[in-house]
């Protein structure tokens, strides 16, 4: 069989974009609900049962985002520039559950520091996966 006439590989060039822009897309969606999450926490500091939900709803949103970066990252293997750009997206989120797991005994319920950690691995595994994304489509 001829490779134009192979329906695998129509249906995997279709479906590849969708999937490295539902990971993109997942991660703004996840990087805006740390930052809702952060500044909830700061407006209404006495309400600690919403916020223990409101945590497990966000790890529960950056689980689905990692399963969509495997599946991103093996659909788009091809690709040189996106792979590696989707490939450090991934290990900056895993990272960033570890520095957060680690550090969190050390800073207090408080601390900016754990705010600025929580902004910046979100916002980089945001804009990691963007650039990915566009590097995928072009």
């Amino acid at each position: 069989m001829s490779e134009k006439n192979n329906p695998l590989d129509t249906s995997t060039r279709i479906i590849s974009p969708l999937v490295v822009g539902l990971y993109a897309w997942l991660t703004a969606i996840s990087f805006g609900l740390v930052l809702l999450d952060i500044v909830y926490a700061r407006l209404v500091p006495e309400e600690a049962t919403a916020l223990s939900e409101a945590a497990d709803f966000l790890l529960l949103v950056d689980v689905i985002t990692a399963l969509a970066a495997l599946g991103a990252i093996g659909l788009s293997w091809n690709s040189r520039a996106a792979r590696y750009f989707l490939v450090a997206s991934l290990a900056v989120t895993i990272l960033g559950f570890l520095a957060y797991m680690l550090l969190s005994p050390f800073l207090q319920e408080s601390s900016s520091l754990g705010t600025g950690i929580r902004i910046i691995f979100a916002g980089s595994v945001s804009v990691l996966a963007l650039i990915g994304f566009y590097k995928y489509s072009l």
